[in-house]
């Protein structure tokens, strides 16, 4: 079989235009001024730079990377920082324009921003990542797009606690005696000030947009199904901390997980998957690999 590598940055997505339709569609539906809904669709700051990673004494790697703040009516600005070989300009524009939606959808108090690097995090050390994610926040530091109250990042895809306490860790060094410096980033561990349940709350809130959907008795007889999650059959994309969080509350609510995929694979039975089994079992070896009664494709 024939390996295909994809360019991203050639890829014709038009993600950010994507979200700005479906903005001006509900637009259409409201009398404010265009140059009031031209202000609100635009990204307010886009910040795109790169910097050089020492990955031996004789080879050196530029990394590109991002942080764009798409609305600042109100502050600070809130938003992922992912690590992905598809991160590109659109889709972290894309990102930030969907974060500031969202937050006012709810009435959360904050604007929306989102950051990326354009890596393969599984190709780096431990030390290197944490270059790179120090160096990352430095930059961020320069520009004052990092800070309690000004733009506060959160861990996305290919990032999770300990990325946040290296920002942390380094926006804290960088404003000695600052009282609320480790304010500069959700999803910290409890260690450094994190809070309980940050782990599994997107996880949770998949699970309860699942529940709340499946609730609606008129949608699920056009469908055929009965309402309740019991017995639903659920396929699961990225056995992550997302994936994992929303698979097991999910199981616990009675649902039968068959599927489940990742970069490396797919598996699948019928019947059902034992998801803390699979965890575990990719966790220890790295991949998905033969398991008992379950089937690979």
């Amino acid at each position: 079989m024939t390996k295909i590598e994809l360019n991203t940055e050639e890829l014709d997505t038009h993600f950010f235009q994507d979200v700005c339709r479906y903005f001006d569609n509900a637009a259409r539906f409201t009398n404010h001024h265009e140059g009031l809904l031209h202000q609100i669709r635009i990204c307010n700051s886009i910040y795109r730079f790169s910097f050089p990673l020492r990955i031996s004494d004789d080879d050196i790697e530029v990394i590109d990377a991002w942080r764009i703040e798409h609305s600042h009516h109100k502050t600070p600005v809130k938003g992922g920082i992912r690590y992905s070989m598809m991160v590109n300009e659109d889709e972290v524009k894309a990102l930030a324009a969907l974060m500031t939606y969202k937050c006012a959808v709810v009435d959360v108090p904050f604007g929306g921003a989102k950051g990326g690097i354009k890596i393969d995090p599984r190709k780096y050390t431990e030390r290197q990542l944490e270059n790179i994610t120090r160096r990352y926040t430095s930059e961020l530091i320069k520009k004052n797009l990092i800070g309690p109250g000004i733009d506060v990042p959160a861990p996305d895809y290919g990032t999770g606690e300990r990325e946040m306490s290296w920002i942390a860790d380094t926006y804290a060094a960088f404003n000695p005696g600052q009282i609320d410096a480790f304010a500069c980033v959700t999803g910290k561990p409890l260690s450094q000030h994190g809070i309980r349940g940050r782990r599994e709350a997107t996880g949770r809130g998949v699970y309860f947009g699942l529940r709340e959907a499946v609730n609606i008795p008129e949608d699920m007889k056009k469908i055929g199904l009965s309402t309740g999650m019991e017995g639903k059959r659920v396929v699961l994309q990225g056995l992550g901390n997302v994936g994992y969080y929303a698979g097991k509350y999910c199981q616990e609510a009675g649902s039968v997980i068959i599927a489940i995929s990742e970069f490396e694979g797919a598996i699948m039975n019928p019947n059902g998957l034992d998801l803390e089994e699979v965890f575990n079992h990719r966790k220890t070896t790295g991949a998905f690999s033969i398991l008992k009664e379950q089937l690979i494709f």
